[in-house]
């Protein structure tokens, strides 16, 4: 079997070819690798961000509600000073 200089020219020009577009793909599926590990990395953080203000807010929420409960206990007990005063006054 006789390979002609052409046909050899032909063969290496299409390894040649082959190996490029290896490299190349391996580079572009490289670099797609590395930006998907960055955003989990950046998706990670926000993650912890999100929770952290999550429980800032029910911490701010339960403050106040107290506050709320503070509030209608204070005004109860106005609300029975008044009372009190206008029936003392309604005695008088």
């Amino acid at each position: 079997m006789n390979i002609s200089i052409d046909i050899l020219f032909e063969i290496l020009s299409l390894l040649g070819t082959a190996i490029a577009v290896i490299w190349y793909l391996s580079n572009v599926i490289n670099k797609l690798k590395n930006e998907l590990d960055k955003s989990k990395q950046l998706n990670e953080i926000q993650e912890k961000k999100i929770e952290a203000l999550e429980q800032v807010i029910q911490n701010n929420s339960d403050i106040c509600r107290e506050g709320r409960i503070d509030i209608w206990r204070d005004l109860n007990a106005l609300k029975l000073q008044v009372a009190k005063m206008e029936g003392k006054q309604s005695e008088n």
